[in-house]
């Protein structure tokens, strides 16, 4: 028997916009866990039901996924996608939340690594998903097909210019002589399409910030203020090691320091700061030799030890009260990865050998 045949999923085509898709939904799951969290302490926990009864809101991520799952079983089409994901993310970060819960004898929302868990399951979401879109080549039989669904909106009058213009670039990718692309392209060509609605004020206001943000990356006074932040960071990490070695060669202190972190706790974050600082150190020194594009690049893998392997521990030590801090970690990955690509554009790899003076 041939096994490949009972899979379902087999040969079923990749979907262009699935970037787009993981993005709403990981997005709206992230931000729903922080509207939770941050709710629940503006109010001070309160229960809803009463007479014995609590209403967790894991119900309510309940809802929100089969409503997702109820509008793709029920519509077509690539509109009704997005607020899909976002729904379904919605539901996932009420589901999520409760952890704690589900792991603890004692139904303990509070356990305190589940804030740790929760981050551990959003990174392997977010990596699964880059990897996806990383691994995921379209095929031309993807490339027909998603053409396809684009064109689709032309049966009910939501076929726009943004999409006649994304199905032609769709089939640019496929051979010219596979007998679909001429009656594709044909089609398309003949078909009205409606004028593309005008953009919202979020939209607009996004892609200024954002090309603002790109300006202000290419400035050589916001690179220098960049790597000194980092110098700055290296120099406190190293200098609470430091202190943290410090206190556990001193019996007295060690005491006290071990049982407000926790001897692995403790030890975890300080040894992953500790790497992600030396990393920085690295990046620090080549930028400073002129090898920008490798500085950036270890200063980013200095970011991505903090966020992945740091940031777990912080979770786990005090919760959701790291949020702050993962902000800042992501918002300097996002500024060091332009920096990087900035510097590529300018074949800034080395810094230019000093010219050889001739000799007298």
């Amino acid at each position: 028997m041939d096994l490949h045949r009972l899979n379902p999923l087999r040969n079923l085509p990749t979907n262009a916009d699935m970037g787009q898709l993981h993005e709403a939904f990981f997005v709206s799951a992230v931000a729903m866990v922080l509207v939770i969290r941050t709710q629940l302490w503006l109010t001070n926990y309160p229960q809803l039901g009463g007479s014995g009864l609590h209403i967790a809101h894991l119900l309510w991520g309940g809802v929100f996924m089969v409503i997702s799952i109820g509008i793709m079983l029920t519509l077509l089409g690539r509109r009704a996608r997005v607020p899909a994901a976002i729904l379904g993310g919605i539901g996932f970060g009420f589901f999520i939340d409760e952890l704690g819960k589900f792991i603890t004898e004692d139904n303990d929302y509070f356990f305190q690594p589940a804030a740790g868990i929760i981050y551990i399951v959003f990174v392997v979401l977010f990596m699964t998903g880059r990897h996806l879109q990383r691994t995921r080549t379209l095929s031309e039989s993807d490339l027909l097909r998603n053409a396809i669904e684009r064109l689709g909106g032309a049966t009910h009058g939501s076929f726009d210019a943004r999409d006649r213009e994304r199905a032609s670039a769709l089939l640019d990718g496929v051979d010219p002589k596979n007998p679909m692309v001429a009656p594709l392209r044909e089609m398309i060509d003949r078909i009205d399409a409606i004028p593309a609605a005008r953009r919202s004020r979020f939209s607009l206001l996004g892609e200024r910030i954002n090309r603002r943000y790109v300006e202000l990356t290419s400035k050589r006074w916001f690179e220098r203020s960049i790597v000194v932040l980092f110098a700055l960071w290296a120099v406190a990490t190293l200098l609470n090691l430091l202190v943290f070695a410090l206190a556990l060669a001193d019996p007295e202190v060690r005491s006290a320091t071990l049982e407000q972190n926790g001897t692995f706790l403790g030890s975890a974050i300080a040894a992953s700061s500790g790497v992600a600082a030396a990393f920085v150190v690295v990046g620090l020194l080549r930028l400073r030799r002129g090898r920008r594009v490798d500085g950036y690049e270890w200063l980013a893998r200095g970011l991505l030890v903090s966020l992945f392997i740091t940031q777990v521990f912080l979770f786990v030590e005090s919760q959701f009260g790291a949020v702050f801090g993962l902000g800042i970690d992501i918002l300097l990955l996002v500024t060091v990865r332009s920096l990087a690509r900035h510097e590529r554009d300018r074949g800034g790899t080395r810094a230019p050998a000093p010219a050889e003076t001739a000799p007298a």
